[in-house]
Parts: structure tokens; sequence; C-alpha cells
């Protein structure tokens, strides 16, 4: 995906789009991972095994300009046998170049705004800037003890770090002690290749060595007004020849680098077709 410019700050009451992407983000997820589990797409190392899980809404898109898009996503990490997978140290996701990133007019969040807060401070401060939200499901791993499960918030914001835009995914858990994380994602232009953008994030400086998250599902979808128009943050085209009233594209690569393994990838092609 390619990314327009022109990011400006700025502070302001959630607005109702905001509530309801964060109020009922995680219903949606849940039951589109249950329609298409079947579809995921999994790849292995040995006994390690990773899953994931891409869909556009809709999937009926122009041919030469680009429309409003959802994107949800959904991804997990495990053993074969059961074991505790080893540690998740950086995460890349590649975004196909026929979708367009806009955030024009979009207000800012600074990472001092979320870190550390619970989700509903974090939406109270910075929900103006919000861009999707889930779950997610993580293993505690302290000395001298077994692991356990906790779960919790996941949210996206449109961020700045510095002078460079990333985005900010918030992690927020009450169990067994109230604690939030930032992941934060880098992005940089891609100029070959199917995909247009990058996004890059290092895990072990954002979660540190308390456990590791193994799964997560998350509804990225934010439509705004700036300035009089219309906008949403992610838009997409079907990139069908012409003629064709389809087409299969890649929609992304996800690249996951454990400790001491090899990086294992796994690649989203998804359907679209040509309309509206």
């Amino acid at each position: 995906m390619t990314r327009r410019h022109g990011l400006r700050s700025g502070r302001g009451s959630v607005p109702p789009v905001v509530r309801r992407v964060a109020g009922a983000g995680a219903m949606l997820c849940a039951a589109l991972l249950i329609a298409a589990a079947a579809q995921a797409d999994v790849v292995s190392q040995g006994d390690l095994q990773v899953a994931a899980f891409g869909r556009l809404e809709p999937n009926r898109l122009p041919r030469n300009a680009t429309a409003p898009i959802s994107v949800f996503i959904a991804g997990r990490v495990g053993t074969t046998d059961g074991s505790t997978p080893p540690q998740l140290q950086g995460l890349s996701i590649k975004l196909n170049r026929h979708g367009v990133l806009q955030s024009d007019g979009l207000p800012v969040c600074r990472l001092t705004q979320i870190q550390p807060a619970s989700t509903e401070r974090a939406l109270q401060d910075c929900g103006s800037s919000l861009i999707g939200a889930g779950q997610f499901w993580a293993e505690i791993v302290l000395p001298g003890q077994a692991p356990y499960r906790t779960e919790g918030r996941l949210l996206a914001f449109n961020g700045r770090e510095g002078s460079r835009p990333v985005v900010f995914v918030h992690i927020f858990t009450s169990n067994p002690f109230f604690n939030s994380f930032v992941i934060t994602f880098s992005m940089r232009h891609l100029s070959q290749g199917p995909y247009g953008t990058e996004l890059r994030a290092s895990l072990p400086q954002a979660l540190g060595s308390w456990g590791y998250v193994n799964r997560i599902k998350m509804t990225l979808s934010r439509k705004y007004t700036s300035g009089g128009r219309h906008l949403s943050y992610f838009n997409a085209s079907c990139p069908a020849a012409k003629g064709f009233p389809t087409a299969n594209f890649q929609l992304a690569q996800a690249d996951f680098d454990f400790a001491g393994r090899k990086p294992l990838v796994v690649s989203l092609t998804r359907p679209c077709s040509v309309g509206g």
C-alpha cells in the first residue's frame, strides 16, 4: 500500500464511529473468525506452527479508483506438541500496493498518552485517533512458575514518533494484575513488487520478558470527516485486468522472526470483484 502524507496531530472528543468500533470490534472479530477459520493460511517449521487469516469488507471494489474498506486480521502461534513456543522477536507485515492508507486530517496519538494506560484511559485520551480494535491472548511466564494464560483488549491508533508516522498497538490486561504495553509499528515505502508498504515491530522491546502473545484478532476500520470531506483510513481497489470481473491478489505478507529459528513467512492471497 502507499501512504498519503499530511498527518497532523489533534485532540478531541471520541466520535460515535470510534465508540462503535471499540465496543463492537471484539464481537465482529469473533464472528468473522468463526465463519472463516477454515480459510486460514498455515505454515510450519518443525514443531512450530503459525496460522494467519485476513479478509476485506467489501470485496467488491472499483478497478481504477479506491473505496473505503474494513480489514479483519487474525493470527495464532503454537506448537504441535503443546510446548512453549520460542519468543517472537519481530513481526513484519507487508501490505498490497493496490491500497491506500489515508490519514489526512486524522488526529495523531502520542505514546505518552497511552503508555501506561487502561483501555478506557487510552480511548479517553486517543479515541479520536483509533483505527482498529480487537482482542489478544497471551501466556504469562514468571520465574519458578508454570505458564498460565491471560487475555485482554487490543487497540490500534494512528500515531507519530518524532516526525515519523507509526501505528501504535495498545495491549491491556487486568489478569493477574493491571498491565499495559504498546507495540510500535514503523512504516516504510516499498518501491518494487506486489507490496507497497511495510509495517515492522520489535516485540521483546515492547513486551519485555513477562510472556508472549500467542493469538490476536482485530478489525481495522476508520471513517472520518476532515475539511468537509468524508474519508477512510483504509482504502483499496480491485486489480483485475480490463475485461475480467475478478482477481486474486496478494493481500498481505507477514514475516515472523522467532528466537533461534528461521523466519516463518505467511502470504495471504484473497479474491476481489470489480464494481461499486
